[in-house]
């Protein structure tokens, strides 16, 4: 049986991505903004190092192109590079040719960062929803091999509660197979409750973590942690957001950096790619088609 595993990702990003931003801080602006993200990253880099674990880093490709050098560090370091679109869109409003135009925009910048390959793709604010989960046929047909975008839970932007919990793979062709790795969830009383990254992760206690964790464990789904490099930083935006929207952007986060130090010292890690690998291997793996539900 697959060992389940506890996996680190983090997604590369700036603050002013984050779409709790939007409104206030929108794409025309962002080249005006002052630039964070790779003093953030080497922070998780050198977390990672002093851990030795190996982590998936989800790159933003309008981060990649401004930031080539630290894509290549992330790369040095033995990490794996997968593709968190280029301007951090909402899928759900795209249409099928700006989901591709975004995407393979996205893939040009990390290949002229220098990554050879990318296998893993994880839409923004897990925004592959219903409604574009044909979406998934298109990163398959570009070489991706897995995606981690389907959240199991109830949320206003993402959340698609009655979604499959568990991996598996899109369709029946096993020789050339696409995987879907659902967020981390853990079922109890009817509900899928999350907890391991985010908002979540900052502001949950370390005790209910570890309780909810082994909840989810015993149920068999892997453990995903989701970071991002702000989320280490001790730089708090005032970006005119209302009272409990920036609550919501910007609490706990002063408790992440020690809270990772103890997740790291307490999981045995693999990269995503590692884990779908050694699912397909093992071959254990059930298939589905769309629509899921």
């Amino acid at each position: 049986m697959q060992t389940v595993a506890d996996i680190i990702t983090i997604d590369v990003e700036e603050w002013f991505h984050g779409h709790n931003y939007l409104e206030q801080v929108p794409p025309a602006s962002w080249s005006t903004l002052e630039s964070r993200v790779a003093a953030n990253t080497d922070c998780c880099l050198e977390l990672l190092r002093r851990h030795e674990v190996r982590a998936t880093f989800f790159v933003l490709g309008w981060t990649a192109e401004r930031h080539p050098d630290m894509v290549r560090r992330i790369v040095d370091a033995g990490h794996e590079i997968a593709c968190h679109s280029y301007g951090h869109p909402l899928l759900f409003r795209l249409t099928e040719p700006e989901f591709c135009e975004d995407l393979d925009r996205a893939l040009e910048a990390l290949h002229n960062a220098g990554v050879s390959q990318v296998t893993g793709y994880r839409a923004p604010s897990f925004s592959l929803t219903a409604s574009v989960h044909e979406f998934w046929s298109l990163l398959c047909a570009r070489g991706l091999r897995y995606d981690c975008s389907l959240f199991p839970v109830s949320h206003p932007r993402y959340g698609q509660p009655a979604a499959p919990r568990q991996p598996f793979m899109l369709g029946n062709d096993r020789a050339d197979p696409f995987v879907i790795v659902p967020m981390t969830t853990w079922r109890v009383l009817g509900l899928n409750l999350p907890f391991s990254g985010g908002g979540y992760l900052r502001l949950l206690p370390m005790w209910a973590y570890r309780l909810i964790r082994r909840g989810a464990l015993r149920q068999r789904v892997p453990v995903i942690v989701y970071a991002h490099p702000w989320e280490l930083d001790d730089y708090r935006p005032d970006a005119g957001q209302p009272l409990w929207t920036r609550l919501r952007s910007q609490s706990g986060q002063q408790t992440m950096p020690r809270k990772l130090e103890r997740l790291l010292d307490e999981g045995t890690f693999q990269t995503l790619g590692e884990y779908v690998d050694g699912r397909l291997a093992a071959g254990d793996l059930p298939t589905r088609g769309l629509p899921l539900y």
